[in-house]
């Protein structure tokens, strides 16, 4: 039996991760994961982000039928009927890649990889105050979290491939944000420089709210900032300034890339 390589070029990953790795069985005509529960083997991105290793080897069929793969991140909860589940935090990103043909024992294809979508956006948030320091001395951050859907599907065959969808009995929840290392938020002491409070993905389809839960001289308040509708696979900076004497947060929305502005205030 002939082997297939079993290290191959990717192409729009942001950083290296453990990707699940179905085979659509040889025999269908059709890319159909209805039949597969769970994936066939994993994906090991290079340190460089350019290259994956299949942790199984994998042969073609010696009746010379095709082979074809997909990937996608993270881990589902199911895998049912070609759809695959998940829980989310806000640690993590959805990447999917459409299925890529290996070609046959006879004509193997040389172009062989793997092009990556990243399906969920990502907010970078700062919190500035307005005042000096006599106004808002001993203002802290307790927690700063964003309400928006933690359950997601990811269609993986058919017409749909590739469509990020809300289940029916998801809710929106507050996800946390995170600094670089993973740990959550929280106990910031605020100040007219720059704070910066960590990021968290979120689901692009719709509005997500921020929410921070800042401690004063007088008590501890909450507020909420709706922000404006995100594109999939996007970073966002998001920099908060606070007017705490007027009660008024102001956010600013901006492509982490290439700055494209949006405003949301209360």
């Amino acid at each position: 039996m002939d082997l297939i390589a079993p290290t191959v070029p990717v192409t729009g990953l942001k950083k290296p991760v453990e990707f699940q790795v179905l085979r659509v069985p040889d025999h269908f005509t059709k890319a159909d994961f209805s039949t597969h529960r769970k994936p066939d083997f994993k994906g090991i991105i290079s340190p460089d982000k350019n290259m994956v290793t299949a942790s199984e080897i994998q042969y073609f069929d010696p009746d010379n039928l095709p082979a074809r793969f997909l990937c996608f991140y993270p881990e589902p909860d199911t895998l049912i009927n070609g759809v695959a589940s998940f829980t989310l935090d806000g640690s993590q990103d959805v990447i999917y890649s459409p299925v890529a043909y290996a070609g046959t024992l006879y004509a193997p294809n040389p172009d062989f990889g793997f092009s990556f979508n990243h399906q969920l956006s990502r907010l970078n948030v700062t919190v500035t105050l307005s005042q000096d320091k006599d106004v808002t001395e001993d203002m802290v951050l307790l927690s700063a979290e964003v309400l928006t859907y933690n359950k997601l599907q990811l269609q993986l065959g058919g017409p749909l491939a590739g469509q990020l969808n809300v289940p029916g009995d998801a809710k929106k929840v507050l996800l946390p944000l995170r600094d670089d290392i993973g740990r959550i938020a929280g106990n910031i002491h605020l100040s007219k420089k720059p704070e910066d409070c960590g990021s968290v993905y979120v689901y692009p389809g719709e509005n997500p709210v921020l929410v921070l839960k800042i401690q004063g001289k007088t008590g501890t308040f909450t507020r909420e900032l709706s922000l404006p509708l995100l594109t999939p696979g996007k970073e966002y900076r998001v920099e908060v300034t606070a007017d705490v004497q007027n009660v008024l947060f102001k956010a600013s929305l901006s492509d982490w890339v290439q700055g494209e502005p949006g405003e949301a205030q209360l």
